[in-house]
């Protein structure tokens, strides 16, 4: 932020005022030579000595223009001075009406110094009427005038000549110093002294953080001044560099005075050659460049550093004509050879106090960082410290392209640039990836998508659990099992789950030891063809219920089960697996989000999570997609060393990611649009988390389902209790 610390003299130059008061001064003593005829009046005369001269001094060195409280109070007490030396021949009516009004302004304006705690504006009525008045009595123009004319009354009578040569010595330097005059003045001092060129500005004012100069314009110039004008100026911070080029970033109006904000760098300077464009410079004054800048500077420029960055993100006042978004990719160069970049997340407007009642509307930016960019290894880097302020912002250049490797993917890109995400397949599956996002946000497709990259490699299996049917429309791929035995397998797991439910002594103990071991042959069978049969890469496992009951967990436990036992044993007989838990939070749910009673399920998620975390030894990894963190179990999420989130809205989703993402990338979660997503782990070359956005992907009709015929006829040993006629009736089917 910036803002105007300025003296109350800042209508003009501060030897133009010193030259007026000598003049000024001069100019009484020749008058009071001419009048009295000597120059006795230096001592004696009261409206010389308690009068005039108190009202040049404090009229053009002290209080130009404007009078605080603290200013009043002591002009006050130096009339109360003048008063009390007062010869007794004037103390009549008029001298104890001046005592009365210098009593009023010494009690009214300690008062309101007492009372005051925030600004006039906001104080109580009666403190700003206080103020208010004393501000206009206790001007020095108006308290010492009063003494001054007063004085030459009693010295003089009000018909002779040197009264009224005083007194249109009175009327002209009240006059004179005011501040239209003054402004006049100035400007005609400014313009004779100090420009010496026809395309002169005005003057330089402020420096900020060596790279930034408020400048006052001259109140004649010709020019209009809009932003992103060139400017060239001489100045003392240059430390002899000579002529400097910039860049007007903005204009202000303050006190009835145009104000502009210059920047200068190294690349503005590049870009106009080292040679001035005028010579004979001032040094402090500007000169605007006639000549534009004809290059991208402009189309990439977007704003300043500013307070209160940090190392992890950089705050800075948006200033462009390029529009900007979340997710776009900032460059700051902190050194020549270093530049470091940031992704926007976040943006507020902001008004900032200027001086007096003057405000100033800005949009302040934020940006988190991701670092430096190793080309070589087409990643970022972080970088270890922070920007100064006033530090240019710009849109980040492209890069020169990016070979991708042999087991890598690049899923996206950085918004509006060529800066690639890439993703290390073999990562991404043997240390299990999460895909999450609500519905319409494009998680669904981006998933599909990455499986057919997978698929592309011989070596990678794919198992599908889904019940939606969208995978075995959409990919040419038979299912698991047909669809006889696996309704046959899922009647058996049924029957098990209610036998379980019963107590100990009513089991039946040696039919559920077969009916397991039935299960899991028939599963084992299933799943042994699959990862044998060379020409088949992916297989569909629909479920038959979309409900996180008993039977359901215990169905995904028995084939995870089955699968890690094959993973150990015979390592998927040289094959990485990928398992594809579609809408997960049916196979892997929450505990509190599973549709069964008083936790009964609980150990069964511990089993399914036991599984899957030692699953990744031995080349099988997970894809979970979902759409909410709050109902998919933590303990599997957590495991997963890579995560890419689409679109999220609930808080819970939030906190979640935040502990992964980082608090201030995942508050983008609810703003990202369509096929935008946050990415970050293990499998990314790039681990810091960074907003990208998905190509456009176009998917191929879908197509008819691959049907399996029953391979396999589910047998296990004839019932010897008949209590149950209704898992009798179950039982049956499998006879």
């Amino acid at each position: 932020m910036w803002q105007f610390n300025l003296p109350a003299s800042q209508n003009m130059k501060k030897k133009l005022r010193l030259n007026f008061l000598l003049v000024s001064l001069a100019l009484l003593i020749a008058l009071g030579w001419l009048v009295e005829g000597n120059f006795n009046f230096l001592l004696h005369g009261f409206w010389f000595t308690s009068g005039f001269l108190l009202l040049i001094l404090l009229s053009l060195v002290d209080q130009p223009f404007f009078s605080k409280d603290s200013n009043i109070f002591v002009n006050a007490i130096t009339a109360g001075m003048a008063l009390l030396i007062m010869q007794p021949s004037y103390r009549y009516g008029v001298y104890y009406m001046c005592v009365g009004l210098v009593a009023f302004l010494v009690i009214s304006s300690f008062i309101v110094m007492m009372t005051q705690n925030q600004p006039l504006s906001y104080e109580k009525k009666w403190v700003q009427f206080l103020s208010r008045i004393n501000r206009q009595l206790g001007k020095p123009q108006i308290i010492f005038s009063v003494l001054f004319i007063w004085g030459i009354i009693n010295d003089y009578n009000v018909i002779s000549t040197a009264f009224n040569v005083l007194l249109g010595f009175w009327a002209l330097f009240i006059v004179v110093s005011s501040n239209t005059i003054w402004n006049i003045l100035s400007s005609l001092w400014s313009s004779t002294a100090d420009t010496k060129n026809d395309n002169a500005l005005g003057q330089i004012f402020g420096v900020q953080a060596k790279s930034t100069f408020l400048a006052r314009l001259s109140s004649n110039i010709q020019e209009t001044i809009d932003s992103f004008d060139c400017v060239e100026f001489l100045h003392s911070v240059n430390d002899g560099k000579g002529v400097r080029k910039g860049l007007v970033l903005d204009s202000y109006l303050l006190n009835e005075e145009h104000w502009i904000k210059v920047i200068t760098t190294n690349e503005i300077n590049e870009l106009f050659g080292k040679a001035p464009c005028y010579s004979n410079h001032v040094k402090g004054i500007i000169y605007k460049v006639q000549s534009p800048l004809n290059n991208d500077f402009i189309d990439r420029f977007v704003g300043i550093v500013t307070e209160k960055s940090n190392i992890g993100k950089i705050r800075f006042i948006y200033n462009s004509r390029v529009p900007v978004q979340e997710g776009q990719l900032l460059e700051v160069c902190i050194s020549p050879e270093r530049i470091v970049y940031y992704q926007i997340v976040d943006g507020v407007t902001k008004i900032e106090q200027l001086e007096s009642k003057n405000e100033s509307g800005l949009i302040i930016g934020e940006a988190i960082q991701l670092g430096t960019w190793n080309q070589e290894k087409a990643q970022f880097e972080q970088f270890g410290w922070v920007p100064e302020v006033n530090t240019p912002v710009y849109l980040a250049s492209p890069i020169q392209e990016i070979e991708i490797g042999d087991g890598e993917y690049k899923i996206g890109e950085i918004p509006s640039t060529n800066f690639p995400v890439i993703l290390d397949k073999n990562l991404a599956i043997t240390h299990h990836t999460a895909v999450l996002g609500v519905t319409g946000t494009g998680k669904s497709v981006f998933s599909r998508n990455l499986i057919r990259e997978y698929l592309k490699d011989p070596a990678i299996k794919v198992v599908c659990i889904d019940f939606t049917g969208e995978y075995k429309c959409r990919f040419n791929a038979s299912e698991l099992m047909s669809q006889q035995v696996q309704g046959e397998v899922y009647k058996l797991i049924n029957w098990v789950s209610k036998e379980l439910e019963k107590f100990g002594n009513q089991q039946d103990k040696e039919n559920l030891t077969k009916a397991n071991a039935s299960i899991k042959k028939i599963i084992k069978d299933n799943i042994d063809g699959f990862l044998k049969d060379d020409k088949q890469q992916i297989t569909i496992l629909e479920l038959p219920d979309v409900s996180n009951t008993a039977s359901i967990l215990e169905y995904t436990r028995q084939l995870f089960q089955v699968l890690f036992d094959i993973a150990k044993r015979h390592r998927c007989y040289g094959h990485k697996v990928c398992v594809v838990l579609e809408e997960a939070h049916t196979v892997i749910p929450e505990w509190n989000f599973v549709g069964v009673a008083e936790k009964s399920s609980q150990s069964l998620l511990n089993s399914i999570a036991q599984i899957a975390l030692q699953g990744r030894k031995y080349d099988v990894g997970l894809l979970v997609i979902a759409q909410r963190t709050a109902n998919v179990s933590k303990t599997i999420l957590t495991q997963c060393n890579t995560i890419i989130s689409f679109q999220e809205f609930d808080k819970t989703s939030s906190e979640f990611l935040s502990n992964y993402f980082g608090e201030n990338i995942a508050r983008v979660l609810p703003n990202l649009r369509f096929r935008q997503a946050i990415a970050a782990g293990k499998a990314l070359r790039s681990n810091v988390p960074m907003i990208f956005e998905v190509p456009v992907i176009i998917e191929s009709k879908p197509v008819e389902p691959v049907l399996k015929e029953p391979t396999t006829t589910v047998q296990i040993p004839e019932r010897k209790r008949q209590e149950d006629v209704e898992a009798q009736d179950d039982f049956d089917i499998f006879r």
